[in-house]
């Protein structure tokens, strides 16, 4: 099957997501694999412009979303796969590939989809039974003290306020989750209409 031909644009954010190979863990504690991260994701953001709204790792791969104002995910994509791939196998001493393939991509053109998305991405570490609530998880963007600004659709009164983790901790029926992860399958992130009904009933931030 080939792959999908790469959309670059530079309005629609981006939800990019990119495993380790064979679905292994990292090959370093996440305490490690996390600085290495956050060192490249600050070159994509000095060097292509890459605008960063939120990033969460995981013990074997990585949800990020972003957008390129200069169209070109695939240079920042490229720069972050490579240069963690060799400092991370460098550091542990391996000689296996690290990624287990390409990135994968969906481009989000509607703010409701970018709301649910990300919730769900920050949700992951619920979802795999690690912590309580998004802001107890050590490996995510929520907790500041970051080498590069964020960019967010997000309300921003309730950036990282008692307002906006009410709403990014409210859980999602498994229905739900099927929804999200079925709209992210596509290029552009979309539902049928019997969905999207179902889908347009999921809650949202406060508004400003």
């Amino acid at each position: 099957m080939s792959r999908p031909l790469l959309i670059r644009s530079q309005k629609h954010p981006y939800h990019i997501t990119g495993r380790c190979n064979n679905k292994e863990f990292f090959p370093l504690p996440l305490n490690e694999v996390w600085p290495i991260m956050m060192k490249y994701l600050r070159r994509c953001h000095d060097e292509h412009n890459l605008a960063i709204h939120a990033f969460v790792l995981m013990g074997n791969h990585f949800h990020l979303l972003c957008h390129t104002p200069q169209g070109n995910i695939d240079e920042c994509m490229h720069l972050f796969m490579r240069s963690t791939s060799v400092e991370i196998s460098e550091r542990a001493k391996s000689m296996n590939h690290l990624w287990g393939g390409r990135y994968r991509w969906s481009l989000i053109e509607s703010q409701r989809h970018y709301y649910q998305v990300y919730r769900y991405i920050y949700q992951n570490p619920i979802r795999a039974g690690l912590v309580k609530n998004v802001q107890d998880y050590k490996w995510n963007t929520l907790g500041g003290g970051l080498p590069f600004p964020l960019h967010t659709s997000v309300p921003l009164s309730f950036c990282g306020e008692e307002g906006e983790l009410v709403w990014l901790n409210e859980r999602y029926e498994n229905e739900d989750i099927d929804l999200i992860r079925l709209g992210l399958r596509k290029q552009y992130f979309d539902l049928s209409q019997r969905r999207l009904k179902a889908f347009n009933k999921l809650s949202v931030p406060p508004s400003n």
